[in-house]
């Protein structure tokens, strides 16, 4: 499956090979004998996301990384287990003067509060305006003050999921259908109910769209400054997902569910686990690639939601190394 977004997604088993100078994905039968073979046209992919079981060889590997295309490995439940990133002489130079003014912007103390106090409350004040725009009311002066009280990353963290709790109680006066989607508590590894997998879903995709603009930039995703980098591998990208989620992720949920494209039916349950049948995430998909390739007016531009959080990302660099103010991109107020 892929659309304008030259993100391709593999939903079959089956296997990714090199032939020539292009890609080619043989699907499986039942038995594992190949019954389909598709050519990828390399100069068409940016990302590969897979999401079932796929062979893939070095050769391949090696052929992806010259071409500095990116793949994204999900389990069979949909969980996301990885990433493979080129690293290579074709890939975006990384400067070593940002490097360490990033370094030295997440030593500061001062220097990293700022910058997580300004995602988290962009992270407030896009949530709280899904509530205003469909009229339900929230409240959430009492976190952005708390916000700015804070004076610690512990501190910043606790706002945070404080507001989170609130801001998904809201849900249930957004969500239409209560039997099936009625949120009651936030859970992960595993999702317990559907809208948790709905939610981890696009989290994780949204998570990895900001991760591959990123890796477009200077900036070095292994450095966060909301997020501990101290016990994870990359954290940058989860900084920056918290504006965005709530933008594109949770407008998607709301859409999708209200308009019965994704229903009780869409999911199945396995070995006690929740996952979506490969309809629904085709839907899902098909709905978060019509998002990220809409264009908005920013000024005098039109920018895909892709290359707003491009901008984002270039507004954080600019911020720790010319010391520029920085304010998180707002859906009520676009820069």
């Amino acid at each position: 499956m892929q659309k304008r977004d030259r993100t391709h997604f593999i939903l079959s088993p089956g296997r990714l090979r090199r032939k020539d100078n292009n890609l080619v994905f043989d699907r499986y039968d039942e038995e594992g004998k190949v019954e389909q073979t598709k050519i990828l046209p390399i100069n068409a992919i940016d990302e590969i996301y897979i999401l079932a079981k796929v062979d893939i060889d070095s050769y391949t590997i090696a052929f992806l990384a010259d071409n500095n295309i990116l793949l994204h490995f999900f389990s069979p439940y949909q969980s996301f287990r990885g990433n493979f990133y080129p690293n290579t002489p074709n890939s975006v130079n990384k400067s070593g003067f940002v490097l360490l003014q990033q370094v030295r912007a997440f030593d500061d103390p001062k220097m990293r509060l700022y910058i997580a106090k300004a995602l988290t409350k962009g992270q407030i004040k896009n949530g709280a305006y899904n509530c205003h725009k469909r009229d339900v009311k929230f409240d959430e002066k009492p976190y952005l003050e708390a916000l700015e009280e804070a004076t610690s990353i512990p501190e910043v963290m606790a706002v945070e999921g404080s507001f989170k709790k609130s801001y998904y109680r809201a849900w249930n006066k957004i969500i239409k259908n209560q039997r099936s989607f009625k949120f009651t508590i936030r859970t992960k590894r595993p999702p317990a109910d559907k809208i948790n997998a709905l939610i981890s879903y696009l989290n994780t995709r949204i998570y990895n769209v900001v991760l591959s603009e990123i890796y477009k930039t200077e900036l070095d995703p292994r450095i966060g400054f909301l997020h501990e980098p101290n016990y994870r591998a990359l954290s940058l990208h989860l900084d920056i997902a918290e504006i965005f989620k709530p933008i594109i992720g949770d407008n998607l949920i709301f859409t999708l569910l209200n308009r019965e494209q994704i229903t009780a039916r869409s999911f199945q349950v396995d070995a006690g686990r929740i996952r979506f049948t490969k309809d629904a995430i085709k839907t899902i998909e098909m709905a978060m690639i019509e998002k990220l390739t809409q264009q908005i007016k920013i000024g005098e531009q039109r920018l895909t939601w892709r290359q707003v959080i491009r901008r984002e990302v270039n507004h954080i660099k600019r911020c720790i190394c010319e010391y520029e103010p920085y304010e998180p991109f707002l859906q009520s107020k676009p820069r």
